[in-house]
């Protein structure tokens, strides 16, 4: 376990960041393998009935990831403040609502699937495939949950290296059975979504069983399912905000997959082949977001205010440098990445659908540096328990995500334009490429302003 309420600052958030920054390259290795055993033996329309069907998923992944990560907010505030007791009782009041939650979304995801599939506007040609692999998903949260559970606590409590340690063996083990049920059996999608989901399982099985043998200060009992008006009140509203400035996030996903998936079957893959490479580049915001979360709990438990400025300011100078590395890496070797998920770049088709994803790739990452604030200030706003300008941040995307779809492709030619390596060739979809980059541009600038206004009306110097 690891206290983040004393020692150098940066090198407790690097040593704390480390482990989840490997566990979120191992993370992404459970996707980016499906997509690049897929694309290898299944072909370009298998990837884009897997990319199809990607924001919903991740919507369904988010809203629980969400829900423990607010969850814990107040099991972080707890160890910080030394109240084990309410520990205890805020983990078990976790495992019930958390479970509740997941079971109302399988649900509503299997009895729906149909309907949603078709408001994506998902082509014939690939509805089943799709169809197929995002039921199993579906049934799989269940292990989704437990894993992000385990995990969750253990890192409210400074332990992110065990959740790593499980999500490394994991990993490997579904890239076995990927290769197993894909190539051996000729499962198809469904092969590569049941690998996932089993190798979840373990995950999950594993970590329960290191959280009784080797943490069992973290388990809860009978006594501990104790549910106050106030208590209740306050973990909901950690929960719900982040899940639902999650889900916002992910509903505007929605609303712009439905545009994306108007075009062609090879746009669709480019598009799904360049956020692959997003989400890897994407990682160390994320691992820096989520040690804020629990540095800024810990430290607000322990009313360290002098310790939550300083931290901030190493997160964000972490995250700048990152962005610069970014932007070097995609220019110089964009085509590379992009190349390991799209088949054929040798020919007109293949080589016209990987210098879209470049495209898209390159016109992303030079706004990074808006993104690093964006990401970084919301956590460190979240952390300290203001979670209502994150849900608004959350609301402005999704407003321009509808925007998108509705105004920005038509402005730019519609949804005729095809693949290519120029702004002339993709037409339309070029309103899909600028649309991130501006909207992360507005709610930057917008909580950096809020954030600074938090910082100095909290007091001065640490209160311990």
């Amino acid at each position: 376990m690891r206290d983040l309420t004393n020692g150098r600052p940066i090198k407790l958030i690097l040593l704390f960041a480390l482990p989840i920054f490997l566990g979120n390259i191992f993370q992404q290795a459970y996707s980016l393998a499906d997509i690049i055993i897929i694309g290898q033996n299944l072909g370009n329309n298998s990837i884009a009935a897997v990319g199809a069907t990607t924001p919903v998923v991740s919507l369904m992944f988010n809203i629980i990831n969400g829900l423990i990560t607010g969850f814990a907010i107040i099991v972080a505030k707890n160890f910080g403040a030394g109240d084990h007791g309410e520990m205890h009782r805020t983990i078990a009041r976790m495992l019930v609502f958390a479970g509740s939650i997941t079971a109302v979304i399988i649900v509503a995801a299997t009895v729906f699937v149909d309907p949603l599939l078709h408001a994506l506007d998902v082509s014939e040609e690939i509805f089943a495939e799709a169809r197929s692999y995002l039921v199993i998903v579906a049934f799989g949260l269940v292990v989704t949950l437990l894993y992000n559970f385990e995990a969750g606590i253990l890192r409210a409590v400074g332990d992110s290296v065990i959740p790593l340690v499980i999500l490394i063996v994991s990993t490997f083990l579904n890239i076995a059975l990927d290769l197993l049920m894909v190539i051996v059996f000729e499962m198809g999608v469904v092969g590569a979504a049941l690998a996932t989901v089993t190798a979840q399982a373990i995950s999950a099985a594993v970590c329960l069983i290191y959280l009784i043998k080797r943490r069992p200060f973290l388990l809860v009992v009978k006594k501990d399912f104790v549910f106050t008006a106030h208590s209740t009140a306050k973990l909901l509203s950690a929960g719900f905000g982040m899940a639902l400035m999650y889900s916002i996030v992910d509903v505007g996903s929605i609303v712009l997959q439905n545009g994306i998936n108007g075009f062609r079957e090879d746009m669709i893959t480019a598009h799904t082949a360049a956020r692959k490479i997003f989400s890897l580049l994407m990682m160390p915001y994320s691992s820096i977001s989520a040690t804020l979360v629990t540095y800024c709990s810990q430290n607000l438990g322990a009313r360290k205010y002098a310790r939550i400025r300083k931290g901030i300011k190493d997160c964000m100078l972490i995250m700048l440098v990152w962005t610069t590395f970014a932007i070097v890496l995609v220019f110089l070797g964009g085509r590379a990445l992009v190349g390991m998920i799209v088949t054929d770049t040798d020919t007109p088709t293949g080589a016209a659908i990987a210098d879209t994803a470049v495209l898209y790739l390159k016109w992303a990452v030079v706004f990074f540096y808006f993104l690093a604030v964006l990401l970084g200030l919301r956590s460190a706003l979240q952390g300290l328990g203001k979670s209502l300008v994150p849900i608004i941040c959350s609301v402005i995307e999704l407003v321009w995500k509808i925007v998108t779809v509705a105004f920005m492709i038509p402005l730019f030619g519609g949804k005729n334009g095809t693949v290519g390596g120029t702004v002339e060739q993709i037409g339309g979809y070029f309103g899909v490429v600028i649309s991130e980059p501006i909207i992360w541009t507005v709610c930057a600038v917008m909580i950096g302003v809020i954030t600074i206004v938090t910082l100095c009306r909290m007091p001065k110097e640490d209160l311990t």
